[in-house]
């Protein structure tokens, strides 16, 4: 059940093409996709920018005028932002299109605390990085602030649907790259907590190399073929409750056989706005407006281990948590300060979540000035730049005006 709120919710996907916004507020009963209610087409807003000769930036096509084009690719490859005959910076630039993005948004709100859950195909440090530092470009706080690779907004879209459409595994067919990309979703029940994948099954180019010269209704026979028997491979020795097209590729003229067989005693579903509307729900998950299914999603982003430190809080030896074990590692980050009782070494442990020995990693800190001891404070800060690679920043603080800082820090990168 959805609570009453006055949160304002949007799912934002960017891709190649375009970008779509799905949003939530206590106004609406369901997540809505902006645009999707009259014509789909305004739904997908164009991956560019154009400035006016006032200087405003607007959302672009590519068609008419200047501007710049390809913006994903563009950011994704690193390539120079120019406009105009000016160099822009990527956060810059990002952070404007995210702008005339929301001014898209016309939901009037007052005192609304919003929140922003930006999803990409697949997410590298570069994507987190930039989405992070364009959204607080345009005001909004870090914690207001989320990020999401494809394969989760398809977990989240998918649980947050009749319970039917998922209690076996769920396909989802796209068409990527010159090729359609069969993957699945299942929920291993025999864990506890359950813990969710969502994997390649197949994939099939369908680009010019494969077409071979073959006529229009040749191409067309051929493709529904291929199709056919990538569905089969998706569907052997399982059992699948529901599958979900993304995309217009997939159309009645050619892929005859192949969606008779899709929706042969299994539900099937098309439609774009898959990816924004599960980064929506993902949010309102973690904001607590719809309850938590007690699942893990286990993606290829999750972290498996849980980081820790030993330490003395209120007189007494403890445990105490720093980064846990079943999230997503663009959304592991800690800042704690301590202090230390004669340590020139600082102890982190990592324990697997599942069975396994916990090992315990040391952070040298050479040069700290030779002090008392517990008359050194620390700042230590805890970050990921992957699900295998944890980042540690220790920092001299001093110890208020009795000893000064001496502005060292020291850094150790963790793989597991």
């Amino acid at each position: 059940m959805i609570q009453a709120t006055n949160e304002l919710v949007l799912g934002i996907e960017l891709n190649e093409q375009y970008a779509q916004i799905t949003y939530y507020h206590q106004s609406v009963k369901e997540p809505m996709t902006l645009g999707a209610s009259s014509d789909s087409e305004h739904a997908l807003l164009p991956m560019g920018l154009r400035r006016d000769g006032q200087g405003a930036w607007h959302l672009w096509d590519g068609k008419d005028g200047n501007g710049i084009r390809d913006l994903y690719r563009k950011l994704a490859g690193r390539e120079a932002l120019v406009c105009g005959g000016k160099s822009y910076e990527p956060q810059e630039i990002l952070a404007a299109y995210f702008r005339r993005c929301l001014a898209k948004l016309k939901l009037t709100t007052q005192d609304v605390r919003l929140h922003v859950m930006v999803t990409v195909r697949k997410l590298d440090d570069l994507w987190s990085t930039l989405i992070v530092e364009a959204l607080e470009r345009i005001g909004l706080d870090r914690k207001q602030i989320y990020i999401q690779d494809y394969a989760s907004s398809f977990y989240y879209h998918t649980i947050n649907q009749k319970k039917e459409l998922w209690y076996q595994d769920v396909a989802l067919l796209t068409y990527e790259d010159g090729a359609i990309v069969g993957q699945v979703l299942h929920i291993d029940r025999g864990t506890r907590p359950a813990i969710a994948t969502v994997n390649e099954i197949a994939r099939q180019p369908m680009d010019g190399d494969v077409r071979a010269g073959r006529s229009d209704s040749e191409w067309k026979k051929e493709k529904d073929r291929l199709f056919f028997e990538l569905l089969k491979k998706v569907f052997e020795r399982r059992n699948v409750s529901a599958s979900y097209l993304v995309g217009d590729y997939f159309n009645k003229g050619w892929a005859e056989r192949s969606i008779q067989f899709l929706c042969y005693k299994r539900h099937a579903f098309q439609g774009k706005n898959l990816y924004s509307k599960g980064a929506c729900y993902a949010v309102m998950e973690r904001i607590g407006l719809i309850e938590d299914h007690g699942i893990i999603f286990g993606g290829r982003d999750m972290i498996e281990r849980n980081l820790g430190m030993e330490m003395r809080v209120r007189g007494k030896d403890t445990y105490y948590p720093l980064v846990s074990a079943g999230i997503n590692w663009y959304e592991a980050h800690h800042i704690c300060e301590f202090i230390l009782d004669g340590e020139r070494e600082i102890r982190v442990i990592s324990q697997p979540m599942a069975e396994g020995e916990s090992v315990v990693h040391l952070l040298q800190l050479p040069g700290l000035p030779p002090r008392p001891d517990r008359a050194t404070r620390v700042r230590m800060t805890v970050w990921f730049s992957a699900a295998t690679c944890c980042h540690i920043e220790v920092e001299d603080l001093g110890f208020g005006g009795l000893y000064r800082s001496s502005g060292l820090s020291w850094k150790r990168a963790i793989y597991f």
